[in-house]
């Protein structure tokens, strides 16, 4: 897993944390996780602080997990991942299923989500949102991957981020309403 502020790196396994001013509904306020990234195929990433109100039972006996938007692309697909926090390594284990059928191995049940839809970028496109700033890429935490608080994890990190970002972060979704 590599991580870096530079467009031109591989970025997979980084995460993807929208800037204040972003404000594509899709993207607005979110933390997204990049499964695949390259220069030639562009990039693929999964929102994970946007969980939507329903579970999901699977065909395997006793798994549930709860079902998140993935991102705007194919919302219609279900993807089902396991993303886990791997010690002492400070890595994520990323592992995605095609179909949950034939049933989701033991070591892969912790950390499994499932995606409505997905993100996606074609070559150079996120490169060129990332030096637009409209994104930051930082590596992954254990607490942004296991995500106890999807609503407020967006705003936590921006607070964490600095004072002018804690204050953009602040600013009401519509500004009318200040």
């Amino acid at each position: 897993m590599k991580s870096s502020n530079s467009p031109s790196d591989g970025l997979s396994g980084s995460l993807l944390v929208a800037h204040p001013s972003l404000n594509d509904p899709n993207f607005r306020r979110t933390i997204l996780y990049l499964a695949h990234h390259d220069d030639e195929s562009g990039a693929v990433g999964y929102v994970l602080n946007r969980p939507m109100a329903s579970a999901i039972s699977l065909p395997s006996p006793g798994i549930e997990t709860e079902l998140h938007f993935g991102g705007p692309v194919q919302p219609e697909f279900l993807t089902l991942a396991s993303l886990q926090w791997r010690q002492p390594q400070g890595i994520v284990a990323f592992h995605a299923f095609e179909s949950a059928e034939d049933g989701i191995p033991k070591e892969w049940q912790d950390g499994l989500r499932a995606f409505a839809g997905y993100s996606g970028w074609s070559a150079g496109q996120l490169e060129n949102e990332i030096q637009q700033k409209a994104w930051f890429v930082i590596p992954p935490t254990r607490e942004l991957i296991q995500m106890k608080d999807p609503e407020g994890a967006w705003t936590s990190l921006m607070r964490r981020m600095g004072p002018l970002l804690a204050l953009l972060a602040a600013a009401p979704e519509d500004p009318s309403r200040n």
